[in-house]
């Protein structure tokens, strides 16, 4: 594939290629380094990408994770008494919900991998739309139990992919920021959720309806009516060529990409690089990191009005005080993901602000006062949230090529979503009102968060170090060594690490195919990671 861009100043055509270049035709090798944040024609790409992929994936999350959780609005609005069910029945079905949810997570980024986003993202929001709006009308223990299943499997596909699909479309450097904007939802959908819930319960009576099932309905409906405009909102991938972006802006946007990406920055389809994804040691420990985050952050996400009302308030006020701390929440989290970005840390926000969560769980185990209790909700609400979109981040600018990180993502996310399973069992209605046993297992899950963070910290930082030490300082993240070529005023750009026969040789690449050495991705000794 070559993609072309002309540079009227200097005359130069700019070809960035993936195939071999001909290595007599090369009259020098040299690093290039991909256009800055100050470019003017990079700032204007931005923001048109921002403008087109954000908005509306942010919204579609945001529907998504309510439409998760607002099974416990609906708890504190009459659903046990009215089903009824037993605290283990309704725990059971919070739990079942991941069973499925981490089954499917996997596949169905594969088949976005395979398929356009613009068809499958909106297919099945329509299908958990579908679901939803069907929650309204169980009768029994069973029917919520199957809608809960259903409902799993629908939703699985929606937040890797999304994750995934941003990654797809901007820089490393960049990812922070947009994800984060995109896991705000969650916060926001805890915030407003609550009120939403406050002000649909009114509905009780309304066609012999209890209120916890419009809640089903207007939720799930909304839903469905989204998912079906989302067909014509969603775009594709950069290289499907969007009808929102130009011919040059389209190869713009690869190019930039690919040199972001740098050594090993192939994006075919390859189950090599899906095999790739399950033996490589640092997708395991940030299973572990995430699992230690999501669990809590479900956990409180489900019974945050639970743990609320238990503090002394009645069931309206409990409603309405989850939102003071999800809007805490999405501050910390979008100021948290600004300074990710800006430069370039993960870990160490990860770590500061599961410290913040461990010391808010610790003041719920040890104190009495409800109001204390309550701010203390703020620090575990306000520390967690953040930490799950630096963690997607740290591990969607640290592994490469394009279906190694598919597949790694979807994993991560389906390991550390099997928390929730956990997350919906440990708050027991025996053990109210102190709830310690719950808040205990959130403390250990925190520090498994934190010390698998650190890990990761101080291994990547030594295999940088160590490929700086063995093959020479790479002087900036986005900087890489390419072949080129000025025959004819033509800059031949090799992105993917190719080398030229010395490089091969220098690095002990001099035997393996072009192919071979697209799949290194992460583990070409070009690539250095972000920590």
């Amino acid at each position: 594939m070559t993609l072309t861009s002309v540079d009227n100043q200097n005359n130069t055509e700019l070809h960035v290629v993936q195939p071999t270049v001909p290595y007599e035709e090369i009259h020098s090798i040299k690093a290039i380094e991909c256009e800055t944040d100050d470019d003017p024609d990079d700032k204007k790409l931005i923001k048109k990408l921002d403008l087109h992929l954000i908005p509306t994936m942010t919204f579609l999350y945001l529907l998504s994770y309510l439409d998760r959780v607002n099974i416990g609005q609906a708890k504190i609005d009459g659903l046990m008494e009215t089903l009824p069910l037993t605290s283990a029945q309704y725990n059971a079905c919070l739990s079942v919900f991941f069973a499925t949810y981490v089954a499917f997570e996997i596949p169905s980024n594969l088949v976005l991998k395979k398929m356009r986003p613009s068809r499958w993202i909106p297919m099945i929001m329509v299908a958990w739309g579908i679901v939803m709006t069907l929650m309204g009308l169980v009768s029994s223990y069973g029917s919520l139990l199957a809608c809960r299943l259903l409902l799993g499997a629908a939703e699985s596909g929606l937040f890797p992919g999304a994750a995934f699909y941003l990654s797809s479309w901007y820089k490393r450097r960049e990812l922070s920021w947009r994800i984060s904007i995109l896991f705000s939802a969650a916060a926001l959908a805890g915030a407003f959720g609550g009120i939403l819930a406050f002000a649909i319960g009114k509905m009780n009576g309304i066609g012999k309806q209890e209120g916890w099932r419009w809640i089903f309905y207007i939720e799930g409906i909304l839903t469905v009516i989204v998912g079906g405009i989302a067909f014509f909102l969603i775009n594709d991938f950069p290289s499907d060529r969007p009808k929102f972006l130009t011919e040059e802006e389209c190869n713009r946007t690869i190019a930039r990409l690919q040199n972001d990406a740098g050594p090993g920055a192939g994006e075919h389809f390859s189950w090599k690089q899906v095999k790739a994804a399950f033996t490589d040691w640092k997708i395991y420990i940030f299973c572990l990191c995430y699992i230690g985050i999501a669990e809590p952050f479900y956990s409180l996400s489900f019974f945050s009005p639970t743990i609320i009302q238990s503090l002394g308030f009645k069931s309206y006020q409990a409603q309405l005080m989850t939102a003071p701390p999800y809007a805490f929440s999405f501050i910390t989290t979008m100021t948290t993901a600004y300074f990710s970005d800006r430069y370039a840390r993960r870990a160490v926000f990860i770590v500061f602000w599961l410290l913040i969560t461990i010391i808010g769980f610790i003041i719920l185990i040890v104190v009495q006062n409800s109001y204390v209790k309550y701010l203390a909700i703020f620090l575990t609400a306000g520390g967690i949230s953040p930490c799950i979109a630096i963690c997607i981040t740290f591990l969607s600018g640290n592994i490469s090529p394009h279906t190694k990180r598919a597949t790694a993502l979807a994993f991560m996310i389906s390991v550390g979503n099997s928390g929730g399973a956990i997350g919906g069992q440990i708050y027991r209605s025996q053990d109210a009102p102190r709830f310690i046993l719950g808040h205990a297992i959130n403390l250990g899950f925190c520090v498994l968060g934190l010390i698998t963070a650190i890990i990761l910290f101080l291994k990547l930082r030594v295999e940088n170090r160590r490929r700086d030490r063995l093959y020479g300082l790479v002087s900036n993240v986005n900087t890489e060594t390419n072949l080129v070529s000025m025959s004819e005023k033509k800059i031949v750009v090799d992105v993917c690490g190719l080398g030229s026969e010395e490089d091969r040789k220098r690095w002990g690449y001099e035997h393996m195919t072009e192919e071979e050495i697209r799949d290194l991705g992460d583990k070409h000794v070009g690539w250095r990671y972000i920590v």
